[in-house]
């Protein structure tokens, strides 16, 4: 297994590579320079940290924020979701693998299908974890380490995932949401009277009498959408059905739904449908 080029810092980290032989595996491996990691996930990805890596992290359209990513640690970036990570400490850098459903279902293991998290999880740790994550680095590190042939890389691989995914299920088993029941639909129903007006994280966690990382990490918990994207998914379903209902003109449901325009709707109508506002009214008429 060798590690492949590291790009400069600065520039985006997509050099994953097929696996010979295992179709819907990709892998990934950095070096232990300081780089950035900019990238929308077409599959599920789990990353196996060789060793510590202090980063700016940003996931999905929420803030950056600090975060350290714990050697002989794993972690889970699911399908669908964004990620930018500036790391400017480095030690040894990381290995990661890119699942296909394909493949994921060809591993026969009880935890492909039950276990898959929507959000992003960071450092879970176990003993299996950790001595994948010695392998890995051995392999990886080590000047007299041999090339991995391509059956040795998807061995790793499907263990990194029966054992990450784990932990995904033990941390999805003791984990409570921090907003109740009665406040999660005080948040939906001021969000769902509010959307043509320019909401906010603060406005929203005022109306609620909550800090703001109370509220969006409740919202994570129980959607597994950043409190953004839950805003944008309640624009979306609120333009869809006025698409499907009236004949009010594109630009005055846009700014009916709190879009900032026209062009913005259509975007992202684009992006999580897969079609536009004009193509989903007319197949809905």
């Amino acid at each position: 297994m060798t590690a492949l080029t590291q790009r400069p810092a600065g520039r985006s980290i997509d050099a994953f590579a097929a696996v010979p032989g295992a179709r819907g595996l990709e892998y990934c491996i950095s070096g232990a320079q300081p780089y950035t990691f900019d990238v929308h996930n077409t599959s599920d990805t789990v990353c196996l940290l060789l060793g510590t890596i202090v980063s700016n992290t940003r996931y999905d359209d929420g803030p950056a924020l600090p975060l350290t990513f714990r050697a002989e640690t794993a972690a889970f970036h699911p399908r669908g979701g964004k990620m930018h990570i500036d790391a400017q400490q480095v030690r040894l850098g990381f290995v990661a693998f890119r699942y296909s459903d394909e493949f994921k279902r060809g591993m026969n293991d009880a935890h492909a299908d039950t276990s898959r998290s929507t959000v992003n999880r960071d450092n879970l740790g176990a003993d299996a974890i950790r001595h994948l994550v010695r392998y890995a680095r051995l392999k990886t590190t080590s000047n007299a380490a041999l090339p991995v042939d391509p059956w040795e890389i998807q061995c790793l691989a499907t263990l990194a995932w029966i054992e990450t995914t784990r932990q995904l299920q033990t941390a999805k088993d003791i984990h409570r949401p921090t907003l109740s029941s009665v406040e999660f639909q005080r948040l939906e129903q001021y969000v769902e009277e509010n959307l043509d007006d320019a909401l906010s994280c603060t406005q929203i966690a005022a109306t609620l009498d909550l800090p703001v990382r109370v509220v969006s990490d409740g919202v994570k918990a129980r959607t597994g959408h950043s409190l953004y994207r839950f805003v944008v998914e309640k624009r979306l379903n609120a333009a869809a059905r006025m698409l499907r209902a009236t004949d009010t003109p594109l630009c005055d449901v846009a700014a009916a739904c709190g879009f900032s325009s026209q062009q913005h709707m259509t975007a992202l109508f684009s992006e999580r449908l897969g079609t536009t506002p004009s193509r989903y009214r007319k197949h809905a008429a």
